[in-house]
């Protein structure tokens, strides 16, 4: 097929379908069936008379042609007349040319049955497509069991009323015909296939969804972009069977050494020539490309399409790929080398051999000197070949090679690459081009840069439909595509250390070792979603009934180690509550507040409480002081530097800990430029950090605390005003610290009123009851009385400061005292104290075992 870039194809298509064949009758179209058979027949027996027992030479040619068109029609029978690689741009097109024979005879049968019985055309195809087994097998890919549909099928058959069947079936047949075919045209296309096929037909036929069958489907929830790719898997092992080698794996490129390659150095027109030792230190990608082992490319079109046009043009044909690891930089190069072999290029690469340099090879053990004629050589021989496009992975190592001692090797290339002789296409990394190849601008600006973007979720969806049936070869262990939904899914939502394909790649790899470790033969979605609980600690399955009593109970639950402050333990409460039923809104983090009051009233404690009982530990949250960020330096060190030398401290640690409750302490004090950050955070739950990566708050709980306007609180609520009111007024006036927008972004703001003295007395209680938890690991039991709470309350209270001083108190007058004791042996394991007070001091009275 020649060379056509995807942007030149038009979608302004207006396709029909309406072949004559059904039209006619059934005992017409018997009749012609009946007469091309005789006339076959008659052919075949008269090839065979010409070539075996005519006696005139002219008599045995004219068999010999015969029996060619005879093989031309056996080879082409199977195949549409015309292919959809020949579909125009535009305009309108009857899809019957483009119909395979064996899906027009499927539609055929659907239709003669349809009128002569008189049901719908839909369901009489339904059950005729039921019957093929790449649609069955299709069907148990998503987790369904082909016979129940099949009975929903003739269930509905069965029904069908007396007076649907007095309508006009050929008509409404015709009609539905058309409507599925049209609908098939789109995934035809897109998974390549020479014309329209049954399993396109199945697609179509979903995707039409008529009452009939969307009654059948709405049972087994049958997505049609989940259809169409969980078909490939029988597509895909047919054409497996008929390969003498799987390859080890598809798409990219292993840069190994590949023993017993063919290697073809002369092109087409045999004007190139040898290139020994350009071949001692690379790897030849178009002698892959025709063992089949590389090739396939999923997306990424219009990288590749910038990536032909660069290295098609006379000045500077050069194109540098960038992208982080396994996005997919080295699948665009391969598939080009398979475009090569095919000739699916423009004219200006057409009889290239792709061909990446192993820099590795080409420095190790090199002095100065023998670098330099290495490179030299190896130039000269891609000169002289005149057929080479040279692809250099990881060429940011070309301007590390440099040293006090050392040539660098990009000054060496710096000369051949400007005299543009040969393309060249370098691949490289984010960070790597940001801090060994952007500084270079001599160097940078003899290529096009190309951003390689990670693919959809359905293009990563069909990349694993094909490695996980190389995984089934290779293992035994079935793959449901139910489970490459979720790998897909939930990598993209929860794993971002890679990207995808790659990180919903390894977690089928990984699923499918544990199900051959467990002597399971069969690896569905459960299997995925415990793998991603185990590795990110998010609870991503559905709430059992045990843990939703306890969301339902949660307030009572955060009160068991919290005082006081109701609005905000409802406010975090109902937010836990909405994130594990599904209720939060998308595209922000699952929830985010602003607490503001003075010092003391629990704003930091409630949220080392919400970090224990959704996260696990009070110590396993994200906190960032944010006094610490107030100048531009702060600024670099919480989000990185721009140059991208050093990675930012919050988008560092999202991206290792996605699930995570983020604390940022004394807000207010951060760095303006921060504040406006958190405008996208907030909403989009998003952010950009300086690699260029994008970091996902999606899965975190925002907490920023604030003491502005805490005098405010203090003095109102000594003046007796009422609660709300005072919250109203703090939020109003909140606005000459926050932006208005910023404010607005957040989920709820929560003021903090003074704690009482009943509150203070019941949070020394609660600091009490840690001390006697402690000592019980020794064997001691501690009590202690209400004198004793009052006494502590006495000591540690100081209301600009509420419950902070309660702690040091306890440090300073029972926990240090304690600890003289247990050192004197006054108090031993056994022993029973009681902590009270005695002539107006604490003191413990202790009781022997």
């Amino acid at each position: 097929m020649p060379w056509v870039s995807s942007s030149a194809k038009s979608s302004e298509l207006a396709p029909s379908f309406d072949d004559p064949r059904l039209h006619m009758t059934a005992a017409g179209r018997l009749l012609v069936r009946v007469i091309s058979a005789l006339f076959l027949i008659v052919l075949v027996a008269l090839t065979f008379v010409l070539v075996a027992m005519a006696p005139l030479r002219s008599a045995r040619w004219l068999g010999v042609f015969l029996a060619l068109v005879l093989a031309d029609y056996a080879w082409h029978r199977r195949h549409p007349d015309r292919s959809l690689a020949e579909l125009p741009p535009s305009g309108a097109v009857n899809l019957s040319q483009y119909l395979a024979p064996d899906a027009f005879a499927l539609i055929e049968r659907a239709f003669d049955r349809s009128t002569l019985v008189g049901v719908s055309l839909e369901l009489q195809l339904f059950r005729l497509l039921l019957e093929r087994r790449d649609a069955r097998d299709g069907l148990r890919r998503l987790d369904i069991k082909p016979e129940e549909v099949s009975q929903k099928v003739e269930a509905a058959l069965a029904a069908t009323d007396a007076e649907t069947k007095t309508q006009d079936h050929r008509a409404l047949g015709l009609a539905a015909a058309e409507a599925v075919v049209v609908q098939s045209l789109p995934p035809a296309v897109r998974r390549g296939h020479r014309g329209i096929n049954p399993d396109d037909l199945l697609v179509g036929l979903v995707t039409v969804g008529r009452e009939n069958i969307r009654r059948i489907i709405s049972t087994f929830t049958v997505d049609p972009g989940d259809l169409e790719r969980a078909l490939i898997f029988s597509e895909t092992r047919s054409h497996f069977a008929r390969l003498r080698r799987l390859p080890a794996a598809l798409g990219g490129i292993s840069f190994e050494i590949h023993r017993g390659l063919r290697h073809r150095v002369i092109n087409h027109a045999w004007t190139s020539r040898p290139t020994p030792n350009l071949d001692r230190y690379s790897l030849d990608f178009t002698d892959l490309a025709r063992t089949g082992s590389i090739g396939l490319m999923i997306g990424h079109q219009e990288e590749y399409d910038r990536l032909l046009g660069a290295l098609s043009r006379p000045v500077n044909p050069n194109a540098l790929l960038i992208g982080d690891n396994g996005i997919g930089k080295e699948t665009i190069v391969a598939h080009l080398a398979y475009a090569i072999i095919r000739d699916e290029i423009p004219p200006a690469l057409f009889d290239r051999r792709l061909v990446a340099l192993q820099l590795s090879s080409l420095v190790a053990g090199a002095a100065p000197e023998e670098l330099q004629r290495r490179i030299q050589v190896v130039a000269t021989e891609i000169l002289r070949a005149g057929n080479i496009i040279l692809c250099v992975p990881d060429i940011h190592n070309l301007l590390r090679t440099s040293g006090t001692a050392f040539l660098s090797a990009a000054d060496a290339f710096l000369p051949i690459i400007k005299d543009n002789a040969f393309p060249i296409i370098g691949l490289t990394y984010t960070r790597e081009f940001k801090e060994a190849i952007e500084p270079k601008s001599d160097f940078l600006g003899l290529f096009e840069t190309i951003r390689v973007q990670e693919i959809s979720t359905e293009e990563a969806e069909r990349v694993l439909v094909y490695q996980c049936l190389l995984l089934e070869h290779q293992t035994g262990i079935t793959v449901s595509f139910g489970a490459i939904k979720q790998a897909v899914g939930l990598a993209q939502k929860y794993l971002h250390q890679k990207l995808l394909p790659s990180s919903a790649s390894e977690l089928i790899k990984e699923a499918v070792v544990q199900a051959g470790q467990q002597g399971e033969r069969l690896v569905g979605p459960d299997r995925i979603v415990a793998l991603v609980e185990q590795k990110t600690k998010v609870p991503i399955h559905a709430a059992s009934q045990a843990e939703a009593e306890t969301l339902l109970n949660l307030e009572e639950t955060i009160h068991r180690q919290f005082i006081d402050q109701e609005e905000a333990v409802r406010a975090v409460a109902n937010s836990l509550r909405e994130y594990r039923s599904g209720l939060t809104r998308k595209g922000g983090p699952i929830a985010s507040f602003l607490f503001v009051g003075p010092t003391g009233v629990g704003k930091t404690e409630l949220a080392k409480i919400l970090a224990q009982i959704q996260f696990g530990s009070k110590t396993a949250m994200l906190r960032f002081d944010m006094t610490e960020f107030q100048d531009k330096a702060g600024l670099q060190r919480f989000l990185g530097a721009p140059e991208g030398v050093s990675p930012g401290a919050l988008t560092e640690a999202v991206l290792h800990q996605s699930y995570s409750l983020i604390l940022l302490d004394e807000f207010e004090k951060a760095n303006p430029d921060i504040l406006n950050i958190f405008l996208q955070v907030l909403d989009d739950g998003r952010l950009t950090d300086n690699l260029g990566r994008t970091v996902d708050f999606q899965n975190t709980i925002i907490i920023a605390t604030s003491n502005a306007h805490s005098d405010l609180i203090v003095q109102a609520i000594a003046e007796g005003r009422p609660v709300a009111e005072i919250a109203d007024t703090v939020r109003t006036k909140l606005t000459d610290v926050f932006k208005p927008e910023l404010l607005n972004r957040f989920s709820k703001i929560v003021v903090f009123q003074n704690l009482s003295s009943e509150n203070l007395a019941k949070v020394a209680a609660l600091a009490l009851g840690e001390l006697v938890q402690t000592v019980a690991e020794q064997g001691i039991k501690l009590n202690f009385d209400a004198a004793a709470i009052a006494k502590v309350v006495e000591l540690g209270y100081n209301p600009l400061f509420g419950a902070r001083p309660l702690r040091r108190a306890i440090e300073e007058h029972v926990r240090a005292p304690l600890a003289e004791k247990l050192l004197r042996r006054e108090i031993v394991r056994g022993n029973e104290a009681t902590l009270t007070v005695r002539d107006g001091q604490l003191d413990f009275l202790v009781t022997a075992e």
